[in-house]
C-alpha cells in the first residue's frame, strides 16, 4: 500500500512507454484485492539506458516473490509512504538486502496526500538505520503545497514545466532546512572515504564533483543509502529517481560480468493457461539466443531455451537474443524451479539460497469432490512452483493436509489461484490441534482375550503396571514375567497391542504419552494361546489400567516471539497473557523495537497472525514453532476431538 506499483507505472509512463490499467497487476486477485500479490516485470528506456522494473509485493501475507527476486537486482528502492511511514515488512527485507548485498536507496512517496511528513519520516529513518542513511532530496512542501523537489547535492529548487524538467533557486522559505538537510547530505558522504572525512572535519568541504564521485561508491558498496522523494500520481520525484538509478546506481560491469560464458538465474515460475511452464531469468553472464542449451547447476540436466521472450506486464515480447543484465523468460524449461542458475556447459556455481522466510500461519484444508482430490497433488506442485514460500504438509496425526503461508490472505490466495487456475476446488476446513493423552497417577490393568467356539480358539491373558513419565519421556516397556506364565515369543505381542492402544487413547482418541508399563501377570494355553490373542490382550489390560490411572488430556504449546514497535509492547504481552500464554522475557531490538517472547496454547493461535495485524497497524511480525505439550486445564475441551482422533489401526 505504499505506491510500488503507482512509481513503477510512473517511471514507465515517464520513459515513454504505454501503460494500460493494471499492466503489472493483471492478474484477477489482484483487482479484486487493490494490490500486488506477485511481481510484476517490465523495462523502460532512460536516456539511453535500459532499465529494468521488478515489482514486487509489499503485503505480510505475499512476501514470497520478494526474496528470489533480490537475486535478479542491482539495487533495491524501498518505497515509503509519507503518511504512514516505515513498516515491519521494510525492516525484514532490509536485512534480506543487507545479507545479499543489494544496494538499498529509499524513496518516500505520496508527500502530496495529507497528513504526509517528510522530515518526521527522515529523522525516524536515521534514528532506525544510522549516519549512512541521508537526504539526497527535499520535498518543496507537503500535502496541497508540494510542487517540487529540492536537489540538495547541488542545492537547486527541480519543478515540472511544459518542457520538462526546471531548476530554480532554493525559495527563500525553504533554504534554511535545505542547508541543514545538505549538511546531514555531506557527513554521510564523507564517511564514506577516509580522505574526504579528515579534510570535512578540518573545514574544508568537498566539491559537489568530488561528493557525487564519492556517493557513487558509498551506494555500490552498501555504505550510504539516499533518501529521495516525490509522488508518483504528480509526476513529480519520479524522473529524478529515474536520473539517479542511471547516474548514481551500480552500472553493470560493477555486478555482472557482460563478456564472460552465459548464465542466467531463475527468479519466478509462472503457469500460463496457453504457454504452460515460464521461467523468469535474469541473465548474469554473457549473451543468450532462442534455441541455446545451459546446464541446470542443480540437476547437471540440459535446458534449451525454445522460445524467449521479455515481458512487459502480461505483454509478450519475442526477442532474437540478450545480455547480461537483462530480464527475459523462457517457456516450457523441463525440471527448472525458481533459484536455478543455468550455465554453459562445464561451468560451476554455487547454488542459490532464496532466503524464503518460513510461514508461521496454518490452515487445513479439504477437496470438495474425489475428482478434486485425484486433482489436487499436481495443482499443489505448480502452485508452490510460483510460489516457494507456500508450505503444503500432511499432519501424520489428524491426517489433515495443512497449508502453510505468511496470514490468512496468503493461504486464501493459494486456495482462490487452486480453484481459478486449475479447476481444483478445495476449502479451508476446521484444524485439529495435536492434542495428546497422558495419566497422573499409577495402576493395574488386566486384559484378557479368550474365544472357545469350537476349534481353533484364542487365549491370551495378560496383566499390567503403568505409571506416569516426566513430560516429553514417550513410552517405556518392562518385561517381569517370572516362571514363563507368558512364553517368550508372545512378549513382543502384548508390548504391541499396548502401543495400538496408546495410539488410540482412552478418553477422546488422541495418542497417549509418557507412560511407563510393566508386564507383571498372565496366562497362556498350550494349543489356543497366538501372537494376535496376546496383542488383544495388550491392548485391553492398557485400557482398563489407563482409565484408573487418573487421564488427562495435554495441549500444544508454542513458542511464540513477536517483534512491535515499543509502543505495542504492552498490548501485545497483554494479549498474549490473555491467551493463557506465559511471558518469559523480552529483549530491545535497535532502534525502538521489542522481541517478546511467551509460551502460549495453539489452540488460542488459530487466528492470531490477523489478530496481530490489527493490534499492533500490522507492525508486530510473529514467529511461532511447536515447543512441548502441558495439561489442559479441566474446565477446558478440545473442539473437534472426534474429528481429529486417528483411525483405527
Amino acid at each position: 500500500g505504499a505506491g510500488k506499483t503507482a512509481l513503477a507505472e510512473a517511471l514507465l509512463i515517464a520513459g515513454g512507454e504505454r501503460v494500460r490499467a493494471g499492466l503489472l497487476d493483471s492478474d484477477p486477485d489482484e483487482r479484486e484485492r487493490g494490490h500486488t500479490l506477485s511481481l510484476g516485470v517490465a523495462s523502460m528506456t532512460w536516456k539511453g539506458h535500459r532499465i529494468n522494473l521488478v515489482d514486487t509485493p509489499g503485503s505480510p501475507d505475499a512476501l514470497g516473490d520478494v526474496f528470489p527476486a533480490l537475486h535478479a537486482a542491482d539495487v533495491a528502492v524501498f518505497v515509503v509512504d509519507a503518511v504512514d511511514g516505515w513498516q515491519a515488512v521494510h525492516d525484514q527485507l532490509w536485512s534480506a538486502c543487507e545479507t545479499l548485498a543489494v544496494p538499498r536507496l529509499i524513496f518516500l512517496g505520496g508527500l502530496d496526500r495529507d497528513r504526509a511528513s517528510f522530515q518526521d519520516h527522515l529523522e525516524r529513518l536515521r534514528e532506525r538505520y544510522g549516519k549512512p542513511l541521508a537526504p539526497v532530496h527535499m520535498p518543496m512542501g507537503v500535502e496541497r503545497d508540494f510542487v517540487g523537489v529540492i536537489d540538495l547535492l547541488h542545492l537547486v529548487a527541480v519543478t515540472r514545466g511544459g518542457g520538462g524538467r526546471i531548476e530554480s533557486e532554493v525559495p527563500a522559505e525553504r533554504r534554511a532546512q535545505a542547508e541543514r538537510n545538505r549538511e546531514t547530505l555531506v557527513e554521510a558522504i564523507v564517511e564514506v572515504d577516509d580522505e574526504l572525512l579528515l579534510r570535512y572535519l578540518e573545514g574544508d568541504v568537498p566539491s559537489v564533483a568530488e561528493l557525487a564521485d564519492c556517493f557513487e561508491h558509498g551506494v555500490a558498496r552498501g555504505d550510504f543509502f539516499p533518501v529521495l522523494c516525490g509522488s508518483p500520481q504528480l509526476d513529480i520525484g519520479t524522473r529524478l529517481l529515474a536520473d539517479f538509478l542511471i547516474e548514481e546506481c551500480p552500472s553493470l560491469d560493477e555486478r555482472r560480468d557482460v563478456d564472460g560464458p552465459p548464465s542466467a538465474v531463475v527468479f519466478k515460475t509462472r503457469s500460463d493457461p496457453y504457454v504452460g511452464h515460464i521461467s523468469l531469468m535474469r541473465v548474469l553472464s554473457g549473451s543468450l539466443r532462442p534455441d541455446e542449451v545451459l546446464e541446470n547447476a542443480r540437476t547437471g540436466q540440459p535446458a534449451r531455451l525454445h522460445r524467449m521472450f521479455a515481458l512487459q506486464g502480461s505483454e509478450q515480447v519475442p526477442v532474437t537474443g540478450v545480455c547480461a543484465g537483462d530480464l527475459v523468460a523462457a517457456a516450457k524449461l523441463d525440471d527448472v524451479q525458481t533459484g536455478d542458475v543455468l550455465v554453459a556447459d562445464g561451468a560451476s556455481v554455487a547454488p542459490v539460497d532464496l532466503g524464503v522466510p518460513r510461514g508461521y500461519h496454518r490452515a487445513a484444508i479439504a477437496t470438495r469432490t474425489a475428482r478434486d482430490e485425484d486433482r489436487l497433488p499436481d495443482a499443489l506442485r505448480r502452485l508452490r512452483e510460483e510460489d516457494p514460500s507456500l508450505g503444503v504438509e500432511v499432519d501424520e496425526a489428524t491426517r489433515q493436509l495443512i497449508l502453510v503461508g505468511y496470514g490468512p490472505g496468503h493461504v486464501q490466495t493459494a486456495i482462490t489461484r487452486l480453484e481459478r487456475r486449475y479447476g481444483v476446488g478445495v476449502d479451508e476446513v476446521q484444524r485439529h490441534l495435536r492434542y495428546r493423552e497422558t495419566i497422573t497417577e499409577p495402576a493395574q490393568g488386566r486384559g484378557r482375550h479368550v474365544k472357545q467356539t469350537g476349534g481353533s480358539g484364542q487365549y491370551g491373558i495378560a496383566e499390567i503396571e503403568v505409571e506416569p513419565l516426566p513430560r516429553g519421556s514417550g513410552f517405556e516397556f518392562t518385561d517381569e514375567i517370572v516362571g514363563g506364565v507368558i512364553p517368550r515369543q508372545y512378549i513382543g505381542s502384548v508390548e504391541k497391542g499396548v502401543q495400538l492402544a496408546m495410539e488410540r487413547g482412552v478418553i477422546a482418541g488422541y495418542p497417549c504419552v509418557d507412560v511407563a508399563v510393566r508386564l507383571v501377570n498372565g496366562k497362556s494355553h498350550r494349543v489356543d494361546s497366538s501372537q494376535v490373542a496376546f496383542e488383544m490382550a495388550g491392548a485391553a489390560a492398557f485400557r482398563d489400567a489407563a482409565l484408573k490411572a487418573g487421564p488427562v488430556l495435554l495441549e500444544p504449546i508454542m513458542r511464540v516471539e513477536v517483534t512491535v514497535p515499543d509502543v505495542y509492547t504492552g498490548d501485545v504481552m497483554g494479549d498474549l497473557s490473555a491467551r493463557r500464554g506465559r511471558i518469559e522475557g523480552t529483549r530491545q531490538l535497535p532502534p525502538g523495537r521489542t522481541v517478546v517472547s511467551a509460551l502460549v496454547p495453539e489452540a488460542e493461535l488459530v487466528t492470531y497472525v490477523g489478530d496481530l495485524r490489527g493490534l499492533t497497524q500490522g507492525q508486530g511480525v510473529p514467529e511461532m514453532v511447536h515447543d512441548h505439550h502441558a495439561l489442559l486445564p479441566s474446565h477446558l475441551a478440545p473442539v473437534g476431538s472426534e474429528a481429529a482422533s486417528p483411525a483405527t489401526p
